[in-house]
């Protein structure tokens, strides 16, 4: 019984390495909304590892140990009622810290910063466009140049999406993002993107037959060559920075 008990404890130690080692794995997003959301994907994953470990581990001791070894009846229990309350209580309060962390994620990447830079995005079939407003540029993309987003880091940026025809969706993987712009409702949103880089994104929804061909890119940069840029599309020079 010694020897199985620290068979056991070795394999739930190693669960718990493993949950550890996958969760350091996952992306920890671009933009801090991300890293919010990351990190409750952390807590999940983790806490599911713990609980599959516990249920497997439980359910193999109980089979090895109390396995059927001759026709004797075993012990027969009624009911515990420490047992009953343990198992409603303990599964009660998992849910309801798990409920109170996705709440205040939620609230967290929900949240409109003040200031920062304001842009509209507009999706239609097949490209995407977009007007940074507080400048009156606009870019639009085609099938075969798609749009390049030009944003700032660690910055605010006030989003409003929406669609001209049928459903889209703006995902970018990089940012643990995805939005729905449905036709004749605008939604809005906050990013906040922590790194300079360019984030590959796509159509996330079904949109008919050029849905495959619905891509864009967005290119993060410091926020001063960010004002530069846009001064130079208002002056007419480039579209890349």
């Amino acid at each position: 019984m010694t020897r199985a008990r620290g068979r056991l404890a070795r394999l739930a130690l190693l669960l718990a390495v493993a949950a550890a080692s996958v969760a350091g794995c996952m992306p920890a997003g671009a933009t801090t909304q991300g890293k919010d959301i990351s990190s409750l994907y952390d807590v999940f994953l983790v806490g599911g590892i713990i609980v599959a470990a516990i249920v497997w581990v439980l359910v193999t001791w109980s089979i090895l140990r109390y396995r059927r070894r001759d026709d004797r009846l075993p012990k027969q229990t009624e009911g515990n009622l420490k047992i009953e309350v343990l198992w409603t209580v303990i599964p009660l309060i998992t849910v309801l810290v798990l409920f109170g962390l996705t709440a205040y994620t939620l609230g967290n990447v929900s949240a409109v910063e003040p200031g920062g830079v304001n842009v509209k995005v507009v999706a239609f079939r097949w490209q995407w466009q977009i007007t940074y407003s507080d400048a009156g540029v606009t870019d639009t993309g085609t099938t075969d140049h798609p749009l390049q987003m030009v944003l700032p880091v660690d910055t605010p940026i006030h989003v409003t999406l929406e669609s001209l025809d049928v459903v889209h969706a703006m995902y970018l993987p990089a940012f643990l993002f995805q939005r729905d712009a449905t036709p004749g409702y605008p939604t809005t949103f906050d990013l906040q993107i922590t790194q300079p880089g360019t984030y590959p994104g796509a159509c996330a929804e079904l949109c008919g037959i050029g849905h495959d061909q619905m891509l864009f890119s967005v290119k993060a940069v410091d926020l001063a060559t960010y004002r530069q840029w846009l001064a130079n599309r208002v002056a007419g020079g480039s579209a890349a920075p």
